[in-house]
């Protein structure tokens, strides 16, 4: 949790050196921040918690996260993109990069938490 937790913060300190380089754009950037740092905090929860369980358990968790995942994003994007008036390009950026950078500090949380629990 703690590797997670740090990626966030570094990636919040990028969006706070966006968001003072390019005030104009300050929704667009904090909500292209705020959709993968949330879907990244729920799913690094769970996945901690059904690391306690069981391998199988993990798998499971994952597997629906991912589904979860999807339709939180697409729900959320088509709200956006519906609802507000903002500018496109800027989100499709800034939620482009944090969410690639979340997900392999994710994924990387992932892949130590599965070398800590294979038997030996």
């Amino acid at each position: 949790m703690k590797f997670f937790l740090s990626g966030l913060f570094l990636s919040f300190l990028v969006l706070s050196i966006l968001i003072i380089l390019l005030r104009h754009y300050l929704f667009e950037l904090t909500i292209g921040w705020f959709l993968p740092a949330l879907a990244g905090m729920v799913t690094v929860y769970f996945v901690l918690k059904a690391s306690k369980k069981s391998s199988i358990n993990l798998t499971k968790t994952i597997a629906i996260g991912f589904i979860i995942k999807m339709f939180y994003y697409g729900i959320s994007l088509v709200l956006l993109i519906q609802y507000y008036t903002f500018q496109p390009i800027v989100f499709i950026c800034s939620f482009t990069g944090f969410f690639l950078v979340l997900h392999i500090v994710e994924a990387i949380l992932i892949k130590r938490i599965s070398v800590l629990k294979r038997p030996n």
